[in-house]
């Protein structure tokens, strides 16, 4: 007997005493080719092209990433969904949807690529339509739905201008025709990819059925929140050599890169919900994933894509467990914790200095990497207010949060500093040396998202003076709800779609 996610107790399929078995050893299969390719492409970084696709070290690295991720998310399913008769079909999607994102890292060849980025979009979709009569399943995933169709039109429209301009279909061949200025075909070219690439990765304003997709299957949450959503973000970086020559497309993604990642953050602060929590997280860190790659600062957004993306899909694939019971501490004063913060990041200014010269990266190398050497100042601010926030209860006690304060100060610039030249060096065979992004565009890209994560930082602070006024308590509300995009959204696409709520119409659409 099996219970499913609707309650409903069902028999067990005792037909298939292994559903799903020989899936899930492709899916291992894939994963350990990938393996092997990252291993030999990183001894031998010479790229492989044919049959419309290019292994080299980014490719062999997110295929990794999509394969390993879709197996686990895979097995995990197969026991979840014990005991519902429709196990094997959703299993056939997940499958289907984990492949067509293994072949979506993989393609060179633009058409290969608009089909498996449109396969992609359409099996998340079966997968988010999984339970059909449940009408809160249903409008996120034709929000989904549409908006990828948005996200298709800018891609089309990129690769026709690419056909146009540059009579190829093979991506490399034009990356390699790019000339150092950029034409007006060329910055279309490169604001259209980026558009398509913000919608594919639930950036504002297109972000709002990301947090409204809890109704599918947890397994569902796990691949889409760890691998799919990253395929914006995917795009970015195989289109990288184009996008760092056009100011106004870095400049696009920063912008609203900053907006995602702070309406991200401030809903996430309002969650009481575990997994709206890791939802509104996703929307946040899919946003600062942009910003990186707005301010050209392309290595560090593909640690964050492997970082986060196997972060969150343990987040969800254990979000049934509930966490153990933490020492309860009491709430932090604002002004304590603004001093503190403000310590700690200007603690962070010389070991900033110490590590560029342990490590060799220099922050003045380009208004970006100043922006995130900023962003880590930042973030040694906050590692102060949580090693220092409360007041110790014993003179032992200050000395070792001191003494874990100042550690961290030291060790998480070098660490920092250290796996973003790694991941420079590692990407350096795949997108070559790449132009320094400059100008007034450049510095307008770096300084928005510090200024706007400056003052989250200080929002953060305030957050318990906020809940003692009616419009902060009204603020804690609008936030807890997203501030309504969503509902706009909804009505957008209820006008759109037609027959909302009709399961048979879903089922013609997908």
């Amino acid at each position: 007997m099996g219970r499913t996610d609707a309650g409903v107790v069902v028999a067990a399929d005792r037909t298939d005493p292994d559903p799903g078995g020989g899936l899930l050893a492709m899916l291992v299969g894939m994963a350990g080719i990938s393996a092997a390719l990252l291993a030999w492409q990183l001894v031998t970084p010479e790229p492989l092209h044919g049959f419309g696709v290019r292994i080299d070290r980014l490719s062999a690295a997110l295929t990794l990433l999509v394969a390993w991720v879709g197996s686990v998310t895979f097995h995990f399913s197969r026991r979840y969904l014990d005991g519902d008769p429709d196990r094997p079909r959703f299993l056939r999607y997940l499958a289907f949807t984990i492949g067509s994102a293994y072949v979506l890292m993989l393609a060179t060849n633009l058409v290969l690529l608009f089909v498996a980025w449109s396969l992609t979009s359409l099996g998340l979709h079966r997968l988010l339509t999984y339970y059909p009569g449940r009408p809160e399943a249903l409008r996120p995933a034709r929000k989904k739905f549409l908006i990828s169709r948005l996200g298709d039109v800018a891609l089309v429209a990129a690769i026709a201008l690419i056909w146009r301009e540059y009579a190829t279909l093979d991506l490399h061949e034009f990356l390699a025709a790019l000339a150092p200025i950029p034409t007006e075909g060329v910055t279309a070219i490169g604001l259209l990819v980026v558009i398509a690439a913000l919608t594919k990765s639930a950036q504002f304003p297109f972000h709002s059925w990301l947090p409204e997709t809890m109704e599918s299957p947890t397994p569902v949450s796990a691949i889409m929140h760890a691998g799919v959503i990253n395929a914006g973000g995917a795009l970015v970086l195989r289109f990288a050599p184009l996008i760092v020559r056009v100011p106004e497309a870095l400049l696009l993604l920063a912008v609203i890169g900053t907006i995602t990642a702070s309406l991200g953050l401030l809903a996430m602060w309002a969650q009481v919900k575990f997994k709206r929590t890791l939802a509104w997280s996703t929307v946040s860190q899919m946003g600062f994933m942009m910003v990186q790659c707005g301010v050209g600062a392309f290595p560090a957004a593909l640690l964050h894509i492997i970082g986060h993306g196997c972060y969150k899909a343990w987040s969800f694939l254990r979000s049934g467990t509930l966490p153990a019971p933490s020492r309860p501490y009491p709430p932090v004063a604002p002004v304590r914790r603004l001093a503190i913060a403000g310590m700690g990041t200007v603690f962070a200014v010389p070991a900033l200095a110490l590590a560029s010269i342990m490590t060799g990266y220099s922050p003045l190398h380009s208004p970006g990497e100043l922006a995130l050497t900023a962003v880590i100042a930042l973030s040694v601010g906050q590692v102060w207010v949580a090693v220092r926030g409360n007041r110790a209860t014993s003179v032992v006690e200050a000395a070792i949060q001191t003494a874990l304060g100042i550690g961290a100060t030291l060790a998480v610039p070098v660490a920092a500093f250290a796996a973003y030249r790694g991941a420079e060096e590692f990407l350096a065979p795949v997108i070559g040396t790449l132009p320094t992004p400059a100008g007034p565009l450049a510095w307008a890209a770096a300084v928005v998202p510090v200024m706007a994560f400056t003052g989250l930082t200080l929002v953060h602070a305030l957050l318990p003076v906020f809940g003692r006024s009616a419009s902060g308590r009204s603020f804690y509300v609008h936030a807890l709800h997203g501030f309504y995009f969503g509902a706009v959204a909804d009505r957008v696409v209820d006008g759109l779609w037609g027959g909302a709520g009709n399961p048979t119409l879903e089922v013609k659409h997908a």
